[in-house]
């Protein structure tokens, strides 16, 4: 029996734009890993991205998998398609219960290396667009009984060195997320927000490549976290193992923010090492 039996989900950013991980046959960042696993878990997935051959891609390992999923183009930076998403899933699957907003882009650098532009998309991408897809699901969510959100915010929103506009909007998405908990905890919607650390997605092997090498020895863990851990988390904020937990941020980075007193203080006397 999956945690998630009977449920409908909506994944935004349920593709995955990258090259494969080393032994993968398919690319997997953490949107499609939260859709198949959504699905493993008993939940029929709309699986939503800017490219619909990426959705359509993992839809088609969900229904290899014996699961239940559709796929559908959107971009999120148009109010209509925020909207339409949520109604195309109502249609399909006859309700809403479930939602994971996992969408997100990183433009320009510091302060006076940031133009205003950019700064302007990164706003429309990264906070705007979950602000609507929730305007229209909340109250899909509400008629179904009830449901959960979780927002894929970034470590990003509690240390600096992402650059200004990325971690602004990763920093809002909390106040966003906390919001709309608060006001629709007694709707029975929860909403929580998922902030990864250095995650070896597919979107980082395209961007940066393979980094491993080199961020591995800040991380506690000595490693890189992968989507599915992402996922598995994700999972469990929407699952009813959740169901007294809402606006509410988990951190999950294998102890990098933890431990960056530690490190720095190595990086000053590595003799105080323990």
């Amino acid at each position: 029996m999956g945690r998630l039996d009977g449920k409908i989900a909506l994944i935004v950013g349920g593709g995955a734009d990258g090259p494969p991980n080393s032994g993968e046959k398919l690319s997997i960042g953490n949107g499609r890993a939260t859709a198949i696993m959504c699905a493993r878990e008993g939940a029929a997935v709309m699986a939503a991205d800017l490219k619909l051959d990426l959705a359509r891609e993992t839809a088609d390992a969900i229904r290899a998998e014996g699961g239940a999923a559709e796929a559908i183009a959107c971009d999120v930076s148009r109010e209509e398609d925020c909207r339409r998403i949520v109604d195309a899933t109502v249609r399909k699957f006859g309700r809403l219960n479930l939602m994971v907003n996992n969408v997100g882009i990183a433009l320009g650098g510091a302060l006076l290396r940031t133009a205003t532009d950019q700064f302007d998309k990164m706003y429309t991408v990264n906070l705007r667009s979950q602000f609507l897809t929730m305007r229209y699901a909340v109250p899909e969510m509400t008629k179904a009984g009830g449901g959960a959100i979780v927002n894929v915010s970034s470590l990003s929103a509690v240390i600096a060195g992402a650059g200004i506009a990325y971690e602004a909007t990763k920093a809002a998405l909390l106040g966003l997320s906390r919001s709309v908990a608060v006001r629709y905890a007694r709707d029975g919607v929860r909403v929580n927000t998922i902030l990864p650390g250095l995650i070896n997605s597919s979107m980082v092997r395209r961007e940066i490549g393979d980094r491993e090498a080199r961020v591995a020895p800040r991380i506690p863990m000595g490693r890189q976290g992968t989507p599915w851990e992402i996922a598995k988390a994700i999972v469990f904020l929407l699952s009813d193992d959740a169901s007294y937990i809402t606006g509410t941020e988990l951190i999950v980075d294998g102890g990098l923010r933890a431990g960056e007193g530690v490190r720095r203080r190595e990086d000053r006397n590595p003799a105080t090492g323990g």
